[in-house]
Order: C-alpha cells, then structure tokens, then sequence
C-alpha cells in the first residue's frame, strides 16, 4: 500500500531534502509552498500524514493547520520548524499535531516519526515533549545561551502575549526579523500572517503600505490591496522603519495610534487590525534632533525595546550557532560534515564579526560548500574573512588567549599571502617583497599549508 505524504514548506529546497531522505519509502509525495496551493490539493486527494512547516511567509503553519482541519478533521500533522521552542511544540500537539520535528532532519529520526504516525494514533505527550526540550538553546529563530540572549529571550515572551508596539535595535546582522518573527509566532495573533514592509521610493512605499484605488496616480492602472490588509489580523513589520518617508510618517503614527488608515485614491476611512513591530540599526532619537524622523512617532514605536547584542559581545554562542548552520547547510547540500576541529573554532570564536550573525552563516555555508573533508578546519575558512584587515589586526592585538606563537603564526600566513596577492601570485616576487631567500618562503608556504603561487616570473 501506497502512502500518500503531503509537504508544505516555502522552500522547495526541503521539499527535495524530504523526498530524498524518504526516496526508498513507498510514499507518494506531493508539495505546496503556500496556503492556498496547499488547501486546494486537500480538497482533491485524501492525505495519510501532513510535514506542515511552521513559518511560511504571509501566513503560519498554525493558521493552514486550522483550515486543514476543516476540510478534514481527522488529518495528521506532523510540524516542522528550523528551531525548537517547547511553546510552540507544545501548541501544535496541543491543536492535534502527531509529532514535532526539527530542521534540519536528523534523517533516521525524521523517518521514524513519519512511520509512527502513519501506522500508530499515539500521539506526542505533552510531558514528554517538555522533557526532551529540557535544556534547549534555540527560541524559534534565536540561538544561544549567553546572558544577553536570554535576556531578549525573556524580555521577547513578555512582550510576546501584549498587543504594544515593539522597537527591536541592533546592528545589521544581528537578527532582528527572527526577534520579531519570534514575538509573532508566541502572540496570540500566531495563526495570522506575519508581514514585512520592506523600504521603497516615497510613492511606492505608501502603495505598498496602504493600497491604493485604479487612477489614483501614474501608473495605478488598477486596485491594489496594501500590506496593512494582507497583515490583518496579524502582525505588520518594519524592516527598517528609519527609512520610511518623512511625510509617511504622521500615517504609520495614525495606524498605531488610531488604528485607521486610507487607502490611496480613496476617501473612505478602513480599521488597521494589526500589530506593529518596527526594527533599526540607526538611534531614532538622534534622527528626531536632526529633523529627519517624527518625534510623535519615534515615542509610539519606542513603548518598548529590544535591544540585541552583537554578535563580538556573545562570543559563547558561536560554537551553537555554527554547529547549527554546519548541520543546516550540509543536510540543504548533501554533504556529510560531522563538525568543526578547535583551531577553526577559536578563529570563529576570536573574529570581530562585523556583519555579526548573518556573516558568520554565510561563512559557514561557503565552508560547509567547498571543503571535502568530514570535519572543518581552519583552511575551510574563506582567505578573504581569515585576513580581512581590520578584523584580523584587531583579533592579532588582542589579549584573548590566544598564544603568542599562534598569534606570531598568524600574522606570518597574513604576511605571506598578502605578498602573493600583490605580486600577482609569483612566489619569487612576494619572496623579495619580504626580504626572503625563495627556498625559505617555499619551505615557509609547505609548513603552513598555504597555496604556493607561480614559481617566478616566467610561469606569468
């Protein structure tokens, strides 16, 4: 007999991951990437089990698992998140999901589950999946352990359950869409979208925003709906709200405030059921004393604040945080690293981090990509991060622990491959540039492992 399996995730990616993990499996798989392909399918084929990804982009998993549930009651749902929070498991198996499982996919795991609930009505306990989250370090899309990041932690459950405005501060990078998304999927407005208001030009950002009627200006050939009616009855987030026009503004105040808006081109006045979380990298009340932002709205959007750390203030969360994207970009990339060895890590550990977070996944990524070992190493980190200028002067200066052979070792391979770049790669040009003999710099490049370059001139 034949099972019939249905994915909804936004990725397509995962729907390859899954139906490879499952390829020897006599299952039929079909996949949607959004609610309504996803609904639509229901109403024509029976499914024996659901693998339903919690955060799909305009809605949740929670609200399709709702909808799903009334076209059938009985349907079986196992939920998906890339991070575990006992909350959110413990809602979903409280509104009669099977299972919960994690990305990315512990493959023996994820198929063991699918089989339980596909031939078992053994459902999760809820004491059970309080037990196996005992300890856990990631909350939806956050991970770590470090003091600061459990107090945004904190500070984000409590907002969480409220209906106040939200300001999340912190440089780029450092996460301030999943602290947002964070506080969405713990609201009780969960099962309604959650949507990002992205900058745009003066006139486009406030079409966006608002919608506007056929005519109302060059180029409204016809109605369109806004962001804040996609976000109804959910929550509307601003990437960065820095950004927005000027004379936009005292408009966003009156969606906050008043809870109304208009739709450009009309003049009849609609309720704005949403909530607003905005997000900056900039000091809002700086930009107040220059005249570049409103002071009226700057005080309605800074009823409360969140103000993540950057990455270089919490080191100890880089070990969680690049075991995570190893096991993430491996299993998206067929790879099999099983981790990372010392040196490597204390280099992650001991780099400034200045695109905080999201350089350290990039970076992690390319490692995972192009090494063809099981275990990372120091060699798999890009050139360009392991001696980006700035950082890495930075890291050489500092007392951090690092001895001072090491650092000694370090600032040689910066020296060297720093010459072969500006000699275009010929070994006996860099040579000179460092007042070495070649044969010295050749033994040199073999006992650091380096890349040798051209041999001399000719070789050009």
């Amino acid at each position: 007999m034949s099972y019939r399996i249905h994915v909804i995730d936004d990725e397509p990616i995962i729907h390859d991951i899954i139906s490879r993990i499952l390829k020897d499996k006599d299952y039929e798989i079909d996949s949607s990437t959004n609610i309504e392909e996803s609904l639509e399918k229901h109403k024509d084929k029976h499914y024996d089990l659901v693998l339903l990804d919690l955060m799909i982009p305009g809605t949740s998993g929670i609200q399709i698992f709702n909808e799903l549930k009334k076209i059938d009651s009985d349907v079986k749902v196992i939920i998906m998140t890339a991070y575990g929070t006992l909350e959110t498991a413990v809602k979903a198996v409280e509104m009669g999901a099977i299972d919960y499982v994690n990305k990315p996919f512990d493959n023996e795991h994820l198929i063991s589950t699918i089989e339980k609930a596909l031939f078992s009505e053994e459902k999760k306990d809820i004491e059970e999946l309080k037990t196996s989250f005992e300890g856990s370090v990631y909350f939806h899309n956050i991970v770590g352990k470090s003091e600061s990041i459990k107090e945004v932690i904190a500070k984000t459950k409590k907002v969480a359950k409220t209906n106040s405005t939200v300001l999340i501060y912190g440089e780029s990078g450092t996460g301030k869409e999943l602290v947002a998304r964070a506080i969405h999927m713990e609201s009780l407005r969960s099962s309604q979208p959650f949507v990002v208001a992205y900058s745009a030009p003066d006139e486009l950002f406030e079409s966006n925003l608002f919608g506007h009627k056929k005519g109302a200006f060059t180029g409204a050939i016809a109605d369109k709906i806004g962001l804040i009616e996609v976000a109804k009855g959910g929550t509307l987030f601003f990437d960065d709200v820095a950004t927005v026009p000027f004379q936009t503004q005292v408009k966003l105040l009156r969606v906050i405030q008043e809870k109304e808006y208009i739709v450009l081109g009309d003049t009849k006045v609609r309720k704005a059921d949403v909530r607003v979380i905005a997000a900056t990298n900039q000091e809002l009340n700086e930009l107040v004393e220059k005249g570049e932002f409103r002071e009226d709205l700057y005080y309605r959007l800074n009823v409360i604040r969140i103000e993540i750390p950057p990455l270089r203030e919490r080191k100890e969360d880089i070990p969680l945080l690049a075991d995570f994207f190893i096991k993430k970009y491996s299993e998206i990339n067929g790879k099999k690293i099983e981790g990372i060895d010392d040196s490597a890590l204390d280099y992650l550990i001991n780099y400034h981090w200045p695109g905080n977070v999201r350089e350290l996944e990039n970076v992690i990524e390319s490692m995972v990509v192009l090494s063809e070992k099981s275990i990372l190493t120091k060699n798999d980190i890009p050139l360009e991060k392991r001696y980006s200028s700035i950082p890495f002067l930075y890291n050489l200066l500092e007392l951090n622990g690092i001895p001072l052979k090491d650092k000694i070792e370090q600032l040689k391979e910066y020296l060297i491959l720093k010459a072969l770049k500006k000699a275009n790669g010929v070994q006996k040009k860099a040579a000179e540039m460092l007042g070495l003999k070649s044969t010295t710099f050749n033994e040199m490049l073999k006992r650091l492992n380096l890349s040798s370059g051209k041999k001399s001139d000719e070789s050009d």
